[in-house]
């Protein structure tokens, strides 16, 4: 009985930390995307140029933005994180009436493992 127990015990465990260990291996694959001002519309963030905090990014699956799956806004330093599994997707930036992004409002994403950095430049049409 005592062998049953422990065996039991340890089996529990092993699930466990598999568990956890699964968990912490997709915790590390991820899309960021950062935002800033690019008044000078040059695709870079410029040392005079800052981040945009409190705007909409969404994640679609696959190429195209056109299968939306997920909507977050950005931090106080422009960034926004999504946690995904691998695959194929592509993040767009909301559209604000009076600004237009660079490169362009939507970007298609590969990702495997790891993480993958996502730049948009916002800037005021006149």
């Amino acid at each position: 009985m005592m062998h049953r127990t422990v065996t039991m015990v340890l089996v529990f465990f092993l699930l466990l930390i598999s568990f956890y260990a699964f968990t912490d291996a997709r915790s590390q694959t991820r899309i960021k995307v950062h935002m800033f001002r690019d008044d000078n519309q040059n695709g870079i963030q410029d040392s005079d140029e800052s981040d945009f905090c409190n705007w909409y990014v969404q994640l679609h699956l696959g190429p195209g933005c056109r299968s939306p799956i997920a909507k977050t806004m950005t931090n106080a330093d422009g960034d926004a994180v999504i946690i995904v599994n691998p695959g194929s997707y592509s993040v767009g930036v909301g559209f604000v009436m009076g600004w237009a992004s660079t490169p362009t409002m939507c970007q298609d994403v590969e990702i495997e493992r790891g993480s993958v950095t996502v730049f948009f430049g916002n800037f005021r049409i006149q």
